[in-house]
């Protein structure tokens, strides 16, 4: 056993012994005090009765716990009308009533849990010296959070975060202008947000998320605060609906008087596509999967033109309200979109190799050197076995039109697919790539419809950011007098929410910043295995005040 000398930091404590026990230094020591206030009546009193002893943490020393040994009395209370006629001495300033760890110690435990969690913080402490388990860790953290300082927040972002995702949601609350998390909620409910933001009046703005429920919260909890709709999901959004246009599977839903020049092309006659089932091509109509998937399809859309809800169609038929609801929308069963072919797979080169075929060139060798020299990087067994098919038939059959049709990649030679089609629609010319830009000018001069929503989409980018409300009215006008049901959709849904839109143009603020915070909430969850409590996630996400960093 080594012995040393030791001055303690604390006012009226009077030093014993100090001594290495198993590796922790065990210091004893006495508070030294001739009188003690009672903690329920605030009465001085002087009556000493007993003393007892205190044992807890410290901060380590040579990278060795420190517990501490406190000799500490018990009083009398003096005082006729208090109901404690005795009480243990407090320790302000030091430890906390039945504590086990000092203040400063506990600021230490309570850093290391906000940084990287329980297991992470336990191995963490116990290489600096401090004793203390993960669950002691969490525990100081979650009992010892506290709101920022600037609990009177003005301008708060809300959005939505899955607890388990599909099944249960909650809702997170950010101060947009500090940059901070206020509060995570256990429900996504309109009544609770309601009521959550009904308890803080001093709100001005509120940037929701897309979702309805969130809009309807704040006319109920806040109706004096502004709406601001996200720009970045309002362009989101657009690009959504010129990918539906662009799939041609768009169609007015019922009601809806629009244009019947719906496809593709403007100036093109109407498809004479129906309801039901559309010519496919005999390679896909011999499948079961797909057959069926048909004949589902032309019965929603049968039943729902005979004036028959979407409800009522998915009770009878059993199928998803999200089935459904797209189903009604779409003038055919479209094919599922394919990825388009690298450069290993001998179906990036059809063309070429369907031309050299034509022309009575049959030689598969000859024919993987062609490929060769074009950037095929496959093998010849792989080559051989695309043009096995062909030499079966007599002619090549060619695969009918279907009612939408893209323009080819000239560089791959793959159909331009609607989703890259509908992102390069909304892409300005400046951050277009050279190949990128290429891709536009074939689309702009194929499809004349793409040059239309693409006129339209970099108005509306612009406007969002020319604080001009004005503008937004202009371009409503003219998206509701185009002949594209989609465009007339969109602008109708801004038209119905046009405070909101307006609020986006004028204020700075977005929900980018609540959406940064839900990625790192998803990130500690994570971290933490998925089975940290609604009070631990909040706890992690709201800021260490600065005076738990200066403590030591």
């Amino acid at each position: 056993m080594k012995r040393n000398s030791l001055t303690l930091p604390f006012p009226d404590i009077r030093f014993a012994s100090v001594a290495l026990v198993d590796g922790v230094w065990d210091v004893r020591a006495q508070k030294l005090s001739t009188a003690a206030s009672c903690p329920r009546c605030q009465v001085v009193s002087s009556a000493r009765h007993s003393s007892y002893q205190r044992r807890f943490w410290d901060l380590p020393i040579q990278g060795r716990p420190v517990r501490i040994t406190l000799t500490v009395r018990r009083w009398q209370c003096r005082n006729v009308a208090c109901r404690q006629s005795i009480f243990t001495e407090r320790l302000p300033g030091i430890v906390d009533p039945r504590a086990r760890h000092t203040w400063r110690s506990a600021g230490i435990l309570r850093l290391l849990g906000h940084g990287v969690g329980g297991r992470p913080g336990e191995r963490l402490a116990g290489r600096l010296g401090f004793a203390g388990s993960r669950a002691t860790i969490l525990r100081h953290l979650v009992r010892h959070q506290q709101l920022p300082d600037h609990s009177a927040p003005r301008v708060v972002g809300l959005d939505e975060w899955a607890s388990k995702r599909g099944l249960h949601y909650g809702t997170i609350a950010v101060d947009l202008e500090h940059r901070t998390v206020i509060d995570i909620l256990p429900d996504r409910t309109a009544v609770s947000t309601a009521a959550w933001l009904a308890e803080r009046p001093s709100i001005e703005l509120i940037a929701p998320d897309r979702d309805g429920l969130y809009a309807e919260a704040s006319r109920r909890g806040a109706p004096c605060a502004k709406q601001i709709a996200d720009r970045f999901h309002l362009v989101q959004n657009l690009r959504a609906a010129i990918e539906r246009q662009l799939r041609g599977l768009e169609r007015p839903i019922r009601g809806y008087r629009a244009n019947p020049e719906r496809l593709l092309d403007c100036d093109g006659p109407p498809s004479a596509a129906g309801a039901g089932v559309q010519d496919e091509p005999k390679e896909l109509t011999h499948m079961s999967e797909r057959s069926f998937l048909l004949a589902a399809f032309a019965k929603v859309r049968a039943m729902y033109d005979a004036g028959k809800t979407v409800a009522a169609i998915t009770r009878e038929l059993r199928l998803s309200r999200k089935i459904a609801d797209k189903w009604v929308r779409l003038e055919f069963l479209p094919e599922r979109t394919r990825m388009a072919p690298k450069s290993t797979t001998p179906a990036r080169f059809a063309v070429y190799l369907r031309q050299r075929w034509a022309e009575g060139h049959r030689n598969v060798r000859r024919l993987l050197k062609e490929v060769r020299v074009k950037g095929y990087t496959g093998c010849y067994p792989r080559l051989a076995a695309f043009v096995a098919k062909w030499r079966q038939k007599a002619a090549i059959k060619q695969t009918p039109a279907t009612a939408v049709t893209l323009p080819l990649d000239p560089r791959t030679g793959a159909v331009i697919s609607p989703i890259v089609a509908a992102a390069l629609c909304i892409k300005p010319r400046g951050m277009l790539t050279k190949r990128q830009a290429g891709k536009v000018d074939i689309l702009k001069r194929e499809l004349p419809i793409f040059a239309c929503m693409r006129s339209l989409a970099m108005r509306f980018r612009g406007l969002l950011r020319g604080h001009d409300p004005a503008a937004l009215d202009t371009w409503i006008r003219d998206a509701m007098r185009c002949r594209i049901p989609v465009i007339q959709q969109f602008a109708a849904k801004l038209r119905h929410d046009i405070d909101a839109v307006r609020n986006a143009i004028l204020e700075p603020w977005s929900n980018g910043q609540t959406e940064g915070q839900v990625n790192r909430l998803k990130m500690l969850k994570r971290a933490m295995y998925g089975r940290a409590s609604i009070a631990l996630l909040c706890a992690r996400m709201r800021p260490l005040r600065e005076v738990e960093y200066h403590q030591i």
